[in-house]
């Protein structure tokens, strides 16, 4: 009887779109709701809201539940049993959001491996440099680089991320070559736009202190390839990903320079998804298939 009633604790927060508005609506308190919730998800294993300070975001599993709670015992058991299944084979919709430039050159081959191995779960991957909300936006992970903030997520680390001061042999022709951060004052800077600060390098010290400075902006750009094509023409220095521009440093039309002061902080390689108590299959496979692809090593 307490499961069923749970089941009707579940209708009432799709419909109200809170804990609290459901608590309301069923006469309950808060705490009541809350353990009907904890109740349901113990009883399937499954994860069916994800909460933020924002907004209660109920999952693919909530809504299949709430689509059929007042339907036939037997179709409403079907279902069930169908999202157990989904517990030992992977199943259903993976929703990925991937940098642009990272993603097709390193992800884009283990996510079609993906694919070809699971053909019951349907891989649905947006390829963006921009910063989503993965929760409130109904992703089921997200891989991001760099510096993550403190989100409540979970994010696993899966490879390291070296960013490289970057300039054409015709820029240090042009400007002689640069022994210490400073030099590069005057220089024209390449610009990554989905930067806090763009225009901000920031950089360890010989000593290993950081340090930071700001560079004079030549060009904005939201595209690592965009922003190699213009260091390679002498529009200025860059900031660039290594595995965008090795090759570039390796036949020489590229330089890294001032390499006695790496960029700071040290960015990573992150797959980052909401819960690590009931992580679907299909997420946890995933995961695996990227941690045992060669852009792990990157």
């Amino acid at each position: 009887m307490f499961l069923h009633t749970s089941f009707h604790v579940l209708q009432a927060i799709m419909q109200s779109g809170s804990f609290t508005k459901a608590a309301q609506k069923l006469d309950m308190s808060s705490a009541a709701v809350g353990k009907h919730v904890q109740l349901m998800e113990r009883k399937l294993n499954l994860r069916l809201f994800h909460r933020t300070t924002r907004k209660v975001t109920p999952t693919d599993a909530a809504v299949k539940i709430n689509a059929v709670v007042s339907q036939s015992e037997d179709y409403f058991n079907e279902v069930l049993e169908e999202l157990a299944e989904e517990q030992s084979m992977p199943t259903g919709r993976l929703r990925i959001n991937v940098p642009m430039s990272y993603g097709e050159l390193f992800l884009a081959r283990p996510m079609a491996k993906f694919a070809a191995l699971y053909p019951d779960v349907i891989v649905d991957v947006d390829f963006d440099d921009k910063r989503v909300h993965l929760i409130e936006e109904g992703y089921d992970l997200v891989v991001r680089i760099g510096i993550l903030e403190d989100s409540g997520l979970i994010a696993k680390r899966i490879s390291d991320f070296p960013i490289l001061m970057c300039a054409s042999p015709k820029l240090i022709e042009k400007h002689g070559s640069p022994s210490q951060p400073r030099d590069l004052s005057a220089w024209p800077f390449i610009c990554y736009s989905n930067a806090v600060n763009p225009s901000l390098w920031s950089y360890t010290d010989q000593d290993g202190k950081g340090s930071s400075l700001n560079l004079s902006p030549a060009l904005y750009a939201n595209s690592a390839s965009m922003m190699k094509e213009a260091c390679l023409e002498g529009v200025g220095t860059a900031l660039l990903p290594e595995f965008c521009c090795e090759a570039e440093i390796e036949n020489g039309s590229l330089v890294h320079i001032l390499p006695a002061y790496p960029t700071a902080p040290e960015r990573g390689v992150y797959v980052v998804y909401p819960d690590r108590k009931f992580t679907p299959l299909k997420v946890r496979k995933f995961i695996d298939l990227l941690e045992e692809s060669p852009s792990s090593a990157v």
